[in-house]
């Protein structure tokens, strides 16, 4: 199964220039590829897979809502309710391929990993600081939890019960 073909789509995207060679990995020395290159791509594609499950389910739920059947299709419900977690998974996996992609540098040409650690820092140093950061990232996960959590326990503020499907009148107009 091949995917959708773009002749030169590649070369115009890093060149402006559709006639312009792509270079793969192997024309780099290989102490210049990245070393996880099946992680890049996996994470990039998963990426990639969550923005358009969330599209679609954008879309079923405008269609659903249309149709008036939105808030009486409880699976569906429940299945936005677990699709908020996605933005974030996708937003670490695309911070994965970004930065497992650019190994071994830190800034291409300039300076690689291996030569950008100080030496004024030691590891001791450094657990504490990424652990810090992921007791931040657990404690604003729990925040965010937490309130989106009461905003569901509180439910929609009170409004009139109407038909909010668009355009409903004016077609039974039109048609009725």
């Amino acid at each position: 199964m091949s995917g959708l073909a773009v002749p030169g789509g590649l070369s115009f995207l890093l060149h402006g220039d559709f006639s312009e060679p792509v270079a793969g990995l192997h024309a780099l020395p290989p102490d210049e590829r990245p070393g996880a290159v099946n992680a890049v791509f996996q994470f990039y594609h998963l990426m990639v897979a969550i923005g358009m499950a969330l599209i679609f389910l954008t879309l079923l739920g405008c269609w659903m809502w249309w149709r008036g059947k939105l808030f009486s299709t409880p699976w569906l419900l429940r299945l936005f309710v677990l699709a908020v977690l996605l933005p974030q998974l996708a937003n670490q996996s695309g911070w994965f391929a970004a930065e497992m992609g650019r190994q071994p540098w830190v800034v291409y040409g300039l300076l690689r990993t291996s030569d950008a650690l100080s030496e004024a820092v030691v590891a001791g140093q450094v657990l504490f600081s990424l652990i810090l950061f992921g007791l931040v990232y657990l404690l604003l996960f729990a925040l965010f939890l937490y309130l989106l959590n009461k905003k569901i326990v509180g439910g929609p503020a009170d409004a009139p019960l109407i038909d909010h499907r668009p355009g409903q009148e004016r077609m039974a107009e039109r048609f009725g």
